[in-house]
């Protein structure tokens, strides 16, 4: 199995907020630093106790999960990884691609290729990219 696990700068609680009500996934699972056990928080910064270590967004394409980075580390989302989101149901595809459009940049909008009835391609509002698509129909 490969899951899609992502990085954020601080922001990883709004963003798994943000992923749940795109992909219409009900309340993202979140454990922040703060909400380890005790005896594991004595070297932990002050500063750190609200950030995310561990997140989960459970989609109707497939789970992905979030976390934040250390307060002395900041990344990027790469431009060379795409997250991919594949359903039949047309209308949750649609409006996920809409969401994740509002605050984003559309690359190519949803539309027929030779490879599926409707794909589309775009960068949300954290910078990462997605392609989202229904399945091709079965040859015959």
């Amino acid at each position: 199995m490969i899951e899609v696990y992502l990085s954020f700068n601080g922001n990883a609680a709004q963003a798994a907020q943000y992923y749940a009500d795109v992909f219409e996934a009900g309340a993202p699972h979140v454990m922040r630093f703060g909400d380890i056990p005790k005896q594991e928080q004595e070297n932990l910064p002050e500063d750190m106790k609200d950030l995310v270590m561990h997140a989960t967004v459970k989609t109707f394409a497939g789970d992905f999960m979030l976390s934040d980075n250390m307060p002395d580390t900041r990344t990027m989302p790469n431009q060379g990884i795409w997250i991919s989101a594949t359903h039949e149901d047309e209308r949750l595809i649609r409006r996920a691609f809409d969401a994740l459009a509002k605050d984003g940049e559309i690359i190519m909008p949803l539309e027929k290729t030779f490879f599926s009835p409707m794909y589309g391609q775009l960068k949300d509002k954290f910078g990462f990219y997605w392609m989202l698509m229904l399945p091709s129909p079965p040859p015959g």
